[in-house]
C-alpha cells in the first residue's frame, strides 16, 4: 500500500478528518438516542450508519498515513508509532462498536445494549482525540507533513 499513495503526500489530511467527524457525530446519535426513547430505534440505525462509514474511512485514513513527508528526528519517530498505534486502537474499537450496534439493533427491547454503545463510544471517542492529538504533534511540533520534505518512513 505504501508505493499506491507515495506520490500523495496530502492524502492524508484530507482522508482522515472525514472518519473522525463520522465517529463523533455516532457518539452524540447514540446519547441521543438513549435520552429519547421515542426515537431510539431510528437513531440507532443512524449511530450504525454513522459507526460503519467512519470506520471504512478510519482504515482509509489509516492506509493513507502510511507515507508522510517529513524530515523527522528520532523523537519524531517516537510520536508516530503512538499515533500509529492509536489509530489502529480507535479502528477496531470503532470495528467492534459497530458490529455490536449491528448485533444490537435485532435486540430493541434489550436497553442496556444502548448504554453499552454509548461507553464504547466514549472510549473511542478519548482514542480519537488521543491519536488526533499526537497527529497534531508531528505536524506542529516536528513539521511533520505534506509540506516538508523527506520521507517518515525508516
Amino acid at each position: 500500500m505504501e508505493k499506491l499513495f507515495e506520490g500523495f503526500p496530502s492524502l492524508h489530511p484530507l482522508v482522515v478528518h472525514f472518519p473522525i467527524v463520522l465517529l463523533l457525530l455516532a457518539l452524540l446519535s447514540q446519547v441521543v438516542a438513549v435520552s429519547y426513547s421515542r426515537y431510539r430505534q431510528e437513531l440507532n440505525i443512524v449511530t450504525f450508519v454513522l459507526l460503519l462509514l467512519g470506520t471504512m474511512g478510519a482504515f482509509a485514513a489509516i492506509q493513507t498515513a502510511s507515507h508522510i513527508s517529513g524530515d523527522a528526528d528520532d523523537e519524531a519517530f517516537a510520536v508516530f508509532d503512538i499515533h500509529q498505534r492509536y489509530a489502529w486502537i480507535s479502528f477496531w474499537l470503532a470495528g467492534i462498536t459497530t458490529v455490536v450496534r449491528f448485533v444490537a439493533l435485532r435486540w430493541s427491547k434489550v436497553i442496556w445494549t444502548n448504554y453499552l454503545i454509548v461507553i464504547l463510544l466514549i472510549s473511542l471517542s478519548v482514542t480519537l482525540f488521543i491519536t488526533g492529538h499526537h497527529g497534531a504533534r508531528l505536524v506542529y511540533q516536528y513539521g511533520v507533513g505534506p509540506k516538508s520534505n523527506g520521507v517518515l518512513i525508516k
